[in-house]
């Protein structure tokens, strides 16, 4: 058994005293009211509820209960279930699985447990099933990944929302960083037992200590949680730093929203994006802005791209080009280009040559066969006005070529994401890329099913 010590509980009380503070959640990119949002989820409880009862008692097939949760996870998208650790699941589960046993199993672990223990069985009974699924095939990466706590746990939630608790990638990573020990369980079905243990103690301390009265409190330190997840937290010395007299200060921060994931080579990007001199760079006798190219050369190659940089040096061009490897319907391309800047970079007249390089560049990709091409623009910080955005839009429609604005901070966070869950592939990785627009933290979080 855990019990939160003392530290840990101030902790979660400060995060409380911060939510309460604005009172809004972000969901897809969109802030709201909690209250309204929650609103929303109880509107939509009985349709699910019910979709799942009819599956339960057999009234649709598996194939049936696959099509249509897919239409009420877009319909109702208040859990984050629509994309990779979700909806994507249940349909490699539905697809890619023969054996005659797949449907009845899965209505057995979805079935609402009586009590934890039960709970903790049907987690660990779900990665036995799939790790045999996995061994006895020539194709193991068409099966389910093995941890499928969220996906049970979010149906259990579902059919009872006052005491199972969707286990979310993202309050997970909240709770390690309190020194909460759910990686050292023995089991995927005991970590949970420890996550819901950990829910139930903060639900007390919330009713002791701030006389909190929700009627699903449950959610509400889920967006507790989920507030800390999204912020950017508190940075801190980068060991080894010189001082050194320059007309740029020399960055002595680095971001660590991202934690001990990040390789330790691309470490100073942010400082870099801000256009900000790191020990790194003065190393190397470079000015910010090209070692900033060169660390995003270093990005893509670790998210596992086909990387060419080109920039300074070689003419009027983007400063690189990522290509995937090894995607099913054919490899794609991301054109970046890297805007080091201490304030928000605002398109202006940039949208000519995003526009030039686009175009340029898409058709020597074209030639080579790779058809499915996409725009990103890597900084600190971008306005996001109506303006620059229209302009963006303006460059879609005139190439179909989505353009997306990433924060470096972001590009981190991506990086220790799909370095610290191995399953994450160029597939999954393409649907950042989708939308022109900024690419958020929380999109980036319900993309890759990190929510």
């Amino acid at each position: 058994m855990i019990e939160l010590n003392q530290q840990q509980k101030e902790t979660i009380l400060q995060y409380l005293e911060e939510f309460n503070e604005k009172g809004t959640i972000v969901n897809a990119g969109i802030e709201s009211d909690y209250k309204s949002f929650d609103a929303q989820r109880v509107v939509a409880i009985p349709h699910l509820r019910e979709l799942v009862d009819r599956f339960l008692n057999k009234k649709i097939t598996l194939a049936e209960f696959k099509v249509e949760s897919e239409s009420y996870c877009r319909k109702y998208p208040y859990w984050g279930f629509k994309n990779f650790s979700g909806q994507m699941q249940l349909n490699q589960y539905t697809l890619n699985i023969d054996d005659g046993k797949s449907e009845e199993f899965l209505r057995e672990t979805i079935a609402i447990p009586n009590n934890i223990e039960e709970a903790k069985n049907k987690i660990n009974s779900m990665s036995d099933y799939l790790v045999k699924l996995k061994e006895d095939t020539n194709n193991p990466k068409s099966i389910p990944r093995v941890s499928q706590t969220y996906m049970l746990s979010y149906f259990w939630e579902i059919q009872n929302p006052i005491s199972w608790a969707t286990y979310y990638g993202s309050t997970k990573k909240v709770l390690l960083g309190l020194g909460i020990g759910l990686d050292v369980a023995n089991s995927y079905g005991e970590e949970y037992s420890i996550y819901l243990e950990v829910i139930n103690q903060i639900k007390e301390l919330f009713e002791k200590e701030a006389n909190l009265k929700e009627k699903y409190p449950l959610w509400f330190i889920e967006h507790v949680l989920w507030n800390q997840f999204v912020k950017n937290k508190p940075t801190e010395e980068i060991k080894g730093v010189k001082s050194i007299n320059t007309k740029k200060s020399i960055s002595k921060k680095k971001n660590l929203a991202v934690g001990e994931w990040t390789p330790p080579i691309i470490a100073d990007i942010e400082a870099l994006a801000n256009n900000k001199e790191t020990e790194w760079s003065i190393n190397k006798g470079l000015k910010p802005e090209k070692a900033f190219e060169t660390k995003l050369r270093l990005s893509f190659i670790l998210l596992g791209y086909d990387t060419t940089e080109l920039g300074q040096g070689t003419g009027r061009q983007p400063d690189g080009i990522a290509v995937s490897t090894g995607v099913e319907d054919g490899d794609y391309a991301i054109i970046y280009d890297a805007k080091a800047r201490e304030n928000k970079y605002n398109v202006g007249t940039n949208d000519r040559e995003i526009l030039e390089y686009i175009r340029k560049k898409s058709e020597e990709l074209r030639r080579a066969r790779i058809n499915r091409v996409y725009f990103v623009v890597i900084s600190s910080e971008f306005d996001e006005s109506s303006t620059s955005l229209n302009l963006l839009k303006e460059v879609f429609r005139k190439t179909r070529v989505p353009i997306t604005f990433l924060k470096a901070s972001d590009l981190l966070f991506i990086i220790e994401t799909k370095l610290e869950n191995i399953y994450i592939n160029h597939s999954q990785l393409e649907h950042l890329f989708l939308e022109t627009g900024l690419l958020t933290r929380e999109k980036i979080s319900d993309t890759l099913g990190v929510r």
